[in-house]
Protein backbone atom coordinates (compact mmCIF):
# COMPACT_ATOMS: atom_id res chain seq x y z
CA UNK A 1 0.00 0.00 0.00
CA UNK A 2 1.62 3.16 -1.26
CA UNK A 3 1.88 5.97 2.02
CA UNK A 4 0.21 9.40 1.79
CA UNK A 5 2.72 10.47 3.47
CA UNK A 6 4.17 13.95 2.23
CA UNK A 7 7.54 14.10 4.39
CA UNK A 8 9.86 16.79 3.13
CA UNK A 9 13.62 17.06 3.55
CA UNK A 10 16.24 19.33 1.82
CA UNK A 11 18.15 18.04 -1.12
CA UNK A 12 21.15 19.24 0.76
CA UNK A 13 20.28 17.48 4.00
CA UNK A 14 19.53 14.41 2.23
CA UNK A 15 22.66 14.28 0.09
CA UNK A 16 24.92 15.33 3.27
CA UNK A 17 23.83 12.48 5.13
CA UNK A 18 24.26 10.05 2.22
CA UNK A 19 27.72 11.98 2.13
CA UNK A 20 28.39 10.86 6.04
CA UNK A 21 26.81 7.20 4.99
CA UNK A 22 29.34 6.88 2.26
CA UNK A 23 32.38 8.03 4.70
CA UNK A 24 31.17 5.54 7.62
CA UNK A 25 29.74 8.19 9.97
CA UNK A 26 27.00 5.94 11.23
CA UNK A 27 29.26 2.50 12.53
CA UNK A 28 27.19 -0.87 13.14
CA UNK A 29 23.43 0.82 12.34
CA UNK A 30 21.56 -0.09 9.29
CA UNK A 31 21.07 2.76 6.75
CA UNK A 32 17.63 3.11 7.50
CA UNK A 33 18.17 3.22 11.45
CA UNK A 34 21.35 5.67 10.12
CA UNK A 35 18.68 8.10 8.35
CA UNK A 36 15.91 7.80 11.13
CA UNK A 37 18.09 8.36 13.29
CA UNK A 38 20.12 11.32 12.10
CA UNK A 39 16.99 13.32 11.01
CA UNK A 40 15.32 12.72 14.41
CA UNK A 41 12.51 10.74 12.96
CA UNK A 42 11.51 9.55 16.53
CA UNK A 43 9.93 13.24 16.99
CA UNK A 44 7.06 12.72 14.23
CA UNK A 45 3.50 11.72 15.33
CA UNK A 46 2.68 9.44 12.53
CA UNK A 47 5.19 6.59 13.14
CA UNK A 48 3.12 3.81 11.30
CA UNK A 49 3.91 5.77 8.09
CA UNK A 50 7.20 5.11 8.95
CA UNK A 51 6.94 1.51 9.83
CA UNK A 52 9.84 -0.79 8.68
CA UNK A 53 12.33 2.03 8.02
CA UNK A 54 13.91 1.80 10.85
CA UNK A 55 14.41 -1.85 10.35
CA UNK A 56 15.14 -1.54 6.37
CA UNK A 57 19.05 -1.80 5.26
CA UNK A 58 20.52 -1.17 1.75
CA UNK A 59 18.45 -1.18 -1.76
CA UNK A 60 14.97 -1.89 0.65
CA UNK A 61 15.91 0.92 2.53
CA UNK A 62 17.01 3.25 -0.67
CA UNK A 63 13.74 2.59 -1.35
CA UNK A 64 11.42 3.36 1.27
CA UNK A 65 13.16 6.84 1.76
CA UNK A 66 12.52 7.40 -1.67
CA UNK A 67 9.02 6.76 -0.99
CA UNK A 68 8.09 8.43 2.19
CA UNK A 69 10.32 11.48 1.45
CA UNK A 70 9.79 14.43 -1.28
CA UNK A 71 13.56 16.11 -1.98
CA UNK A 72 13.26 20.01 -2.18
Amino acid sequence: MESNLSLQIERAAHEEFFRLWAEGRFVHQRLGQAFYNHFNLHKLADQASLQGLYEADGEKASRLIMRLFHLH
